[in-house]
């Protein structure tokens, strides 16, 4: 029910590296999404389900500001943005971890199928990373 698929080639960046996304899902079920060399992201996730995500990254580069901004389209439409801050972080050799707030995915037949994403990674004032990805909510 829970699973990512790779498809096509991810953008990279060299101020810093997304490792992977970790998502529990109401209930405790939680599965990792690899982001480190994949060739894309799609997410299941069950209708009306609450859901916490988790970010896993390296700094290459001091981060100053860093934030994510997140939009999500169903058929051409906006239907979810938000922008998280994820802070300051300095250059280690560590993987840093940060937990965004829980969302809950849409509910109804109307809502099910796939949802096309793209998040950007801004830091320093500039926009340094935006990914496309895919969240499809299926029936629970």
């Amino acid at each position: 029910m829970f699973y990512t698929t790779i498809t096509m080639p991810l953008p990279t960046c060299p101020d810093f590296e997304v490792i992977k996304f970790s998502v529990t899902v109401e209930g405790g079920q939680a599965f990792d999404v690899p982001v480190k060399d994949a060739e894309s992201i799609h997410i299941k996730i069950p209708e009306n389900s609450k859901y916490v995500t988790t970010i896993h990254f390296k700094v290459h580069k001091d981060l100053k500001g860093f934030t994510y901004k997140q939009q999500v389209k169903k058929a051409g439409i906006v239907v979810k943005s938000r922008e998280i801050e994820l802070g300051d972080y300095e250059a280690k050799d560590e993987i840093y971890t940060k937990e965004f707030p829980e969302d809950t995915t849409p509910g109804g037949f109307l809502f099910r199928g796939q949802f096309p994403a793209v998040s950007t990674y801004c830091a320093n004032g500039e926009e340094l990373l935006v990914v496309e990805w895919v969240t499809e909510v299926t029936k629970k």
